[in-house]
């Protein structure tokens, strides 16, 4: 019967579908770690088809612990390298299946130098829950991922100063226990050299040490001050910490008074009569010790030029800053001039400062003009020139007067070299040439002959302007807009002048109005009688006429009902044969008929 039985049951889980013949054979529910792989759907996650779990397919999942195996770290990799994961790892014991079997049976007993990394001193007493706080996402404690540098749990209170090694000072058995005969003191803010090698770390750090907190900015954070305040300044500008007595410091930051030069070799005690460390009885002023030599009014703050200790040859910036309380203040390319030009140091000293010869330029500059001016500057130079420098000169056409070409008009504006043409430096400014024909052409041919005998071009121009000419009009009165017509109108070039290239025609221009002007009356008063002239109705204020006296001036008085009739109504335009249009002002009749048609005439 029960043979029966289990062939019957063994034929129905044959014809069952694939998921009960899993469910079966199911050995049991995953741990709560892998509880997200449960269900018979599953399966083939971990196992292969008819196999038992690999290693393979755990790492998989674990792919940090397997790049820790492949590189031999950690207790997986150093001491379970190659050993199935199943041996140690079992599931399907429930949910509450602890996954790690430790060895020994229990953490506590877990020897962690199998990890690679041995707990030695006060690292031995802790807890793993100190160090392996790190969480999976399943939640639970994981053991990888640690690193064994201090500073990964501990805070670096030196922030970085002394590199990442704390292991050169300090140990695993107590922080406070610090190795310092090694000490490379250089790393820290404060560097030990000369003296402060030589003291022990107790006197500074103190006992039990101290070693953040400390003062150490100022020489009296630790040195008490033997001079009580007198010196403002620092410690290091006199001491070193080579040695406290070393004191050559001194002569380079010496406070008051400087001691290079020319006090160098002058002894401590020749000025410090009251000790080296307070001033001296005469005090620290230079006229304490030296009487004042200079004649000039330099004041009492010798310091000023001769802060360097030195009596003579003093920077030439000195000099210029200086010379503005001399009687000869240094303006202009002066203050360019180096010293010895003027101070030659092959002179004696006496000679060399207090007896120059200043007064007159000439004492120091050659005449470069061989005294062609000296008739009337008498050889001083500055009538024309300034310290400023030789070029530009100030000889301005006021100067000039005085030479003999005098500038006026438009010969003021003209550049010096146009006529002073000799090459720069131009030393030499004499003249031959002073007549305009020697300078300038004669646009006019020989058409004033006459008057170039009686005077020259200044019978017509002046140096006021070419086109403002003396002209006398009088042969051809200009009046009314004749006046302020520009003379080239009337005065153009003939065609010998325009071919020889020679300016405007003054003679022979016409004087009749018909000789300038176009008849715009088409020849109607010049042609038919009574013959009239231009004149007869214009005037030479304006061509327009403004009253027209048509009684006198015509042959037809307009009387009544004429005088309110416009000019145009009789006078229209007409066009010529050749097309031109013109106002016809003889119209050659007189009679009413002429223009007005005959209301009578259906009567007669």
């Amino acid at each position: 019967m029960a043979h029966l039985f289990f062939r019957v049951a063994l034929v129905a889980l044959i014809a069952l579908p694939s998921v009960a013949q899993a469910q079966f054979f199911n050995p049991g529910k995953l741990s709560k770690y892998h509880n997200e792989l449960d269900g018979d759907s599953q399966c083939n996650q971990c196992h292969a088809s008819g196999k038992r779990i690999s290693s393979r397919a755990c790492l998989d999942c674990h792919v940090q612990l397997g790049q820790r195996i492949a590189k031999s770290a950690g207790l997986h990799g150093r001491k379970y390298r190659g050993k199935d994961c199943g041996s140690c790892h079992v599931e399907h014991l429930g949910r509450s299946t602890k996954l790690i079997q430790w060895p020994g049976g229990n953490r506590k007993r877990f020897q962690h130098n199998d990890a690679g990394w041995k707990l030695r001193g006060a690292h031995a007493d802790l807890d793993c829950s100190k160090c392996h706080k790190k969480k999976t996402k399943a939640g639970s404690t994981t053991y990888l991922g640690l690193n064994t540098t201090c500073t990964s749990c501990h805070e670096d209170p030196h922030k970085s100063r002394f590199g990442s090694d704390c292991t050169s000072c300090h140990n695993e058995q107590k922080w406070s226990s610090v190795k310092v005969e090694n000490f490379d003191h250089s790393r820290t803010r404060f560097s030990l050299r000369g003296k402060h090698q030589d003291v022990e770390c107790k006197e500074c750090h103190g006992q039990p040490a101290k070693y953040q907190g400390l003062k150490f900015s100022a020489c009296n954070d630790c040195h008490s001050d033997p001079h009580k305040g007198r010196f403002r300044q620092s410690c290091t500008s006199c001491h070193t910490e080579q040695a406290w007595s070393d004191l050559h410091r001194v002569r380079a930051n010496h406070p008051g008074v400087s001691i290079r030069n020319g006090h160098a070799s002058v002894k401590c005690a020749e000025c410090h009569d009251r000790g080296s460390d307070r001033e001296p009885s005469k005090g620290s002023a230079c006229v304490s010790c030296h009487s004042p030599v200079h004649e000039a009014k330099f004041g009492r703050n010798c310091k000023k030029c001769h802060a360097s200790i030195e009596w003579l040859g003093l920077p030439e910036k000195t000099g210029l800053d200086a010379h503005g309380l001399t009687v000869f203040p240094l303006v202009g390319e002066h203050r360019s001039v180096s010293c010895k030009n003027c101070h030659n140091p092959r002179l004696p000293t006496e000679k060399r400062y207090r007896k120059l010869s200043y007064k007159h330029c000439n004492n120091c500059h050659d005449d470069p003009h061989k005294k062609a001016f000296y008739r009337w500057d008498k050889g001083l130079c500055e009538s024309c020139h300034t310290e400023n420098g030789f070029a530009p000169s100030n000889f301005d056409a006021g100067l000039h007067k005085k030479a003999d070409f005098a500038l006026d008009g438009m010969h003021v504006a003209v550049p010096c070299s146009n006529c002073h043409e000799s090459k720069r430096p131009r030393y030499s400014f004499v003249l031959a040439k002073q007549q305009c024909m020697e300078c300038h052409e004669n646009p006019h041919g020989d058409q004033f002959e006459k008057e170039m005998a009686d005077g020259g071009c200044a019978h017509c121009h002046s140096t006021q302007g070419w086109h403002q000419p003396k002209i006398d009009h009088s042969i051809w009165p200009l009046t009314g807009a004749h006046a302020q017509t520009a003379c080239v109108l009337c005065h153009s070039p003939t065609k010998a002048d325009q071919k020889s290239g020679k300016g405007a025609s003054y003679r022979g221009v016409p004087r009749d109005c018909t000789g300038c002007h176009e008849d715009i009356h088409a020849g109607q008063f010049r042609l038919s009688e009574p013959l009239r002239e231009c004149a007869f109705c214009h005037d030479t204020q304006d061509f327009v006429m403004k009253n027209f006296d048509h009684n006198k001036k015509t042959r037809y008085a307009i009387t009544g009902k004429h005088k309110a009739l416009k000019c145009d109504a009789c006078h229209t335009e007409n066009k010529l044969r050749n097309g031109e249009e013109v106002i016809w002002y003889r119209l050659g009749y007189a009679k009413c008929g002429d223009c007005h048609a005959n209301p009578h005439k259906a009567h007669e």
